[in-house]
């Protein structure tokens, strides 16, 4: 029931999912694939959800840049 009225809420099942995954695992730092991962999604929706939180301020986003080991 609580899951129902979630999204109802919130219109998208994949924001849910993903809030719910960083809320329950707050507090820490995720990669993109990672949080894909743990709430069943694609990464593509995970970007997308992870970009709208951002924009009002409810997640922060940190872009890491990979070092290459030449």
């Amino acid at each position: 029931m609580a899951k129902q009225v979630l999204e109802g809420l919130f219109d998208s099942k994949v924001r849910v999912r993903v809030l719910r995954f960083l809320f329950r695992n707050f507090p820490g730092f995720f990669t993109v694939i990672a949080i894909a991962r743990h709430s069943q999604s694609s990464t593509r929706e995970v970007k997308r959800e992870l970009a709208r939180l951002g924009e009002i301020g409810l997640v922060k986003i940190k872009t890491l840049k990979v070092r290459s080991s030449r």
